[in-house]
């Protein structure tokens, strides 16, 4: 595999510090519209070339793969152009900022045979496939509790009345998009879509969500994502069953350790020391290129579409829109 990047920012550290440590994956090419910050990050990995007009990095026959980590906003239009270049796609969180942009992006791919991904991290973590065991040893599920609290510095700007992406409108941000995703994603690969969705945002005074709880309802139980930026805390995942309950250090992000209490055991479970969750993440995705398994990548880019479907519900019916609704 060799990759073409979009996006400078500290997300595309992580990524190709996980790149560097992969097998059967390069990054071939970054693309910057400033050339000096494309240079000193390739300077930084090895990377030969950088472009400043992305036309020209998608008409590179050796980069046949696009990890895009630009604005929530660019996503879409920068997948459809490399899909429709003939590029496979690795997308960052979140995917897209509405359903009907995702559904075209997966009916792109799927018919022209391409991969596209969503990075998200949790569902390649190796203590996230324990927690899919484990939970069926907790009996008829009662509760699920999921908070990811991360205090922005960008908050702070905000409040000193600089708009930046991460809380524009624009640029699709907030922190439900941002944060509470995470959370989303890791109750909807173990469950499923909820039959009921509901959203409580905190909003700043352009509209917003700086934090919020997102309810979801499943047959028999219940279910809370909380997600902040403007606050901090202790984040955690928790399920609660009738023979037990399963407990997650640190919460959906990373799946730090696993702890599972039950009638009959408990067990701690951490099967990731050594390595951050983007390493997880590089080496599933590029065993999944590797195998040609288009079937395990579909079926995770229909999760992702259901994902989308949920976030766009949940947030319009709070009131929160985007540039990208209208």
């Amino acid at each position: 595999m060799k990759v073409g990047t979009i996006g400078t920012g500290d997300i595309l550290n992580l990524i190709l510090d996980a790149v560097k440590d992969t097998d059967d994956i390069i990054c071939e090419a970054i693309y910057s519209r400033d050339e000096s910050t494309g240079r000193t990050l390739a300077g930084k990995f090895g990377i030969r070339k950088v472009y400043t007009r992305l036309e020209d990095m998608l008409n590179d026959d050796e980069v046949g793969f696009i990890y895009i980590a630009s604005p929530n906003s660019l996503h879409y239009e920068q997948a459809r152009l490399a899909l429709e270049h003939g590029k496979n796609v690795i997308c960052e969180k979140p995917f897209t900022s509405t359903y009907s942009e995702a559904r075209e992006l997966a009916e792109i791919a799927k018919q022209k045979q391409l991969f596209l991904f969503e990075a998200i991290t949790t569902t390649y973590l190796p203590n996230y496939q324990i927690i899919k065991e484990q939970v069926k040893n907790l009996g008829n599920i009662k509760l699920v509790l999921c908070n990811y609290s991360q205090y922005s510095s960008r908050y702070n700007k905000l409040l000193g009345g600089e708009m930046t992406n991460a809380f524009n409108p624009k640029f699709s941000g907030g922190a439900l998009m941002d944060i509470n995703l995470y959370n989303v994603y890791f109750v909807m690969d173990l469950f499923g879509k909820p039959d009921y969705i509901r959203y409580y945002p905190n909003r700043f005074e352009n509209g917003i969500d700086t934090s919020g709880i997102l309810i979801l309802q499943y047959p028999g139980f219940v279910c809370e994502c909380s997600g902040a930026k403007d606050t901090w805390g202790v984040n955690s995942a928790q399920i609660q069953g009738e023979k037990g309950f399963l407990y997650v250090t640190e919460g959906s992000n990373g799946c730090i350790q696993v702890r599972v209490t039950t009638n009959e055991y408990e067990k701690f479970f951490n099967e990731q020391e050594g390595h951050h969750q983007w390493y997880f993440e590089i080496q599933g995705i590029t065993k999944l290129v590797r195998d040609k398994n288009y079937t395990e990548c579909w079926k995770r880019l229909d999760r992702t579409l259901e994902v989308v479907e949920v976030i766009e519900k949940a947030r319009k019916e709070a009131g929160i829109l985007f540039d990208a609704d209208r």
